[in-house]
């Protein structure tokens, strides 16, 4: 009986863009898992970009004659990386189901962490082996496998959910 190789799936994200990886046929490398990153362009917008119209003003007092904007009611830009987030979320829940990866690891800064972890789906939860609070977003490839190559073996499983340190 032949023993079928885990698979793992390097998740590196932010707010506007993930990029997914998995470990080369000889297993010293990471290689892209899918075809493109998923980007969010808008995220990276300004948020008086987000918007079509100014915000409503109002008047402080009729003696002064001073003039205030509103606040807008919601944060557009969390707004849109939350948008972004659970299309990750989307995306690792048809791969989960596919059967492309066995284990999951999530690199992203923390709050964009947080916020994946709460859309993730129970299948691809169970199946998330660490998580590591880092924006790495920008990093190649190779520096990634420097960070994280001793994390792609099967033999390196942690408890579910922990979190590693990174240099």
């Amino acid at each position: 009986m032949v023993k079928r190789r885990m698979r793992t799936w390097v998740v590196v994200a932010d707010g506007a863009r993930a990029r997914f990886f998995t470990a080369s046929e000889d297993g010293r490398a990471l290689v892209p898992a899918l075809a493109a990153d998923m980007v969010a362009p808008l995220n990276r917008l300004a948020t008086r970009d987000l918007k079509s119209d100014r915000p409503g003003r109002s008047s402080a007092s009729s003696r002064s004659g001073l003039r205030h904007a509103f606040e807008p009611p919601h944060d557009y830009r969390k707004i849109e990386k939350h948008r972004f987030s659970a299309a990750i979320a989307k995306a690792l829940d048809e791969a989960s189901g596919a059967k492309a990866f066995d284990r999951l690891v999530l690199v992203a800064p923390r709050r964009s962490l947080g916020e994946l972890r709460a859309l993730l789906t129970l299948r691809v939860r169970a199946q998330v082996d660490r998580e590591i609070a880092k924006d790495l977003t920008g990093a190649t490839a190779p520096r990634l496998w420097r960070h994280l190559g001793a994390l792609m073996s099967p033999s390196v499983s942690s408890s579910r959910g922990s979190r590693a340190a990174i240099p």
